[in-house]
């Protein structure tokens, strides 16, 4: 029984690392998701800006300024 001991003692001590290093991961874990969310909105506003770019230059290459120029809008 004695022997035991030492091995004991020892899983004891892997648990309370390994439960300081899980909560440290989650800690990570969500800063990691919330940085991920910034650069979500950030890729969404930059894909609504090539589309718009888009759509003005579709917009100039087919005429479309020059009659609204014409209509007065």
């Amino acid at each position: 029984m004695e022997e035991l001991k030492p091995r004991v003692d020892r899983l004891e001590w892997r648990i309370e690392a390994h439960s300081e290093q899980l909560k440290t991961l989650q800690a990570t874990t969500g800063e990691l998701t919330s940085q991920l969310a910034t650069i979500n909105r950030t890729l969404i506003q930059i894909k609504w800006l090539a589309i718009g770019g888009a759509i003005v230059l579709s917009g100039q290459a087919m005429g479309i300024g020059t009659f609204l120029k014409l209509v007065g809008v």
